[in-house]
């Protein structure tokens, strides 16, 4: 049977899905460059012609979840003007982040400890949406940049580590916890602005 052929960038997208199922399975050191190989049905010399190490390929998967994370929270931020919706769209966005098996690779440690560069990916990201939702509070409840941010960063807390504890436990539907978080945090966010004294 002939090889399925494939441009440079469908191959490499086709390396980085299965490279996400087999960390998310194995972690990163219990998953080897030749296991993966096999597993995307091409030989090792042509798995290394689109990454130069496992842990360049580690990191491009990184950097691939990290952007979709922002991508999503941005098109619910974009999509509409109601701030309540908003509010829906980006803690659905972290439940769907969380769902998705990459995501084990950036909050189950499965990845190279300590890595700086991991590190920095993930800052970066944190920021860029933090700045994003916070120029929106900004706006709307007329609160300073940094009182704004500060609520984005909490905001993005409760959307994250809600997201994470609802990944591990089976007694919600992912529409009831992504109403549950978002009718939280819309109760504070829709105390703004403060009613003057």
């Amino acid at each position: 049977m002939a090889r399925e052929r494939l441009s440079a960038d469908e191959r490499r997208t086709q390396l980085l899905e299965v490279a996400g199922g087999l960390f998310a399975e194995h972690g990163f050191h219990g998953l080897s460059m030749e296991v993966l190989a096999d597993a995307a049905g091409v030989s090792k010399p042509v798995l290394y012609q689109h990454f130069a190490s496992k842990r360049e390929l580690y990191l491009a998967l990184v950097r691939q979840a990290v952007a979709e994370l922002e991508a999503q929270v941005r098109k619910a931020l974009e999509g509409t003007s109601d701030n309540r919706d908003r509010v829906h769209g980006a803690i659905a966005a972290y439940i769907d982040f969380v769902e998705d098996r990459r995501a084990s690779l950036l909050l189950g440690g499965l990845g190279p400890a300590d890595d700086p560069e991991v590190a920095e990916l993930l800052t970066t990201a944190n920021a860029n949406v933090a700045r994003a939702v916070g120029g929106l509070i900004a706006a709307d409840a007329g609160l300073s940049d940094d009182a704004a941010l500060l609520l984005s960063v909490a905001l993005r807390g409760l959307a994250m580590d809600g997201a994470r504890w609802w990944a591990t436990h089976e007694g919600l539907s992912k529409p009831e916890a992504v109403r549950l978080l978002s009718r939280l945090a819309w109760r504070g966010l829709g105390g703004f602005p403060e009613p003057a004294s």
